[in-house]
């Protein structure tokens, strides 16, 4: 009977451990890309516009992460940025008015963002100029995760966003 208690005990204590801490928990969490700084004092704000450089855009990400906007001509760039790690997210219009970034958590920690970008006709004057003929979520995987790299076709996909979370989510398995 004993033996049999210890093995039980053993078995309860092991299973954890062996298993894992049980499921894992996906959920979202939110920057708004509203209202954000440049990252720069006011000193290298004015440097640069006498130089007739573009000002950056810097709003905060989670886990360290800055979301990064740097603006050329007729173009954004989009990156997160954490020290020397860069992920860059694409570039769109220089009007692009997108409000958030939506960030993939697993137990509480961020793995992945989740972006809704455009395509463009494009023009002369650049690749990301013209009418906007579609929309896509880019789904990236931050560090550790980079193996993560999927794209959703947004037009006419009611279920875009859940998609681009599933396919986030399974990316995190895949690791």
């Amino acid at each position: 009977m004993i033996k049999l208690f210890t093995l039980c005990l053993v078995s309860l204590v092991a299973t954890p451990i062996i298993m894992g801490q049980g499921a894992t928990t996906f959920s979202s969490r939110y920057s708004f890309l509203t209202n954000c700084g440049s990252g720069l004092t006011r000193k290298e704000e004015r440097e640069a516009e006498k130089h007739g450089t573009d000002i950056p855009t810097k709003c905060r990400g989670l886990d360290g992460y800055a979301v990064n906007f740097s603006y050329s001509a007729c173009s954004t760039g989009i990156s997160l940025d954490r020290g020397d790690e860069s992920i860059s997210l694409g570039m769109q219009s220089a009007d692009w008015k997108q409000k958030k970034l939506e960030w993939r958590m697993a137990n509480g920690n961020p793995f992945a963002v989740i972006l809704r970008v455009y395509d463009y006709a494009g023009s002369d004057i650049g690749s990301t100029d013209g009418k906007i003929t579609g929309e896509t979520l880019i789904v990236k995987g931050l560090k550790v995760y980079e193996h993560i790299d999927e794209t959703v076709n947004a037009i006419g996909n009611a279920n875009a966003n859940l998609k681009a979370r599933e396919l986030a989510d399974a990316g995190f398995h895949r690791q």
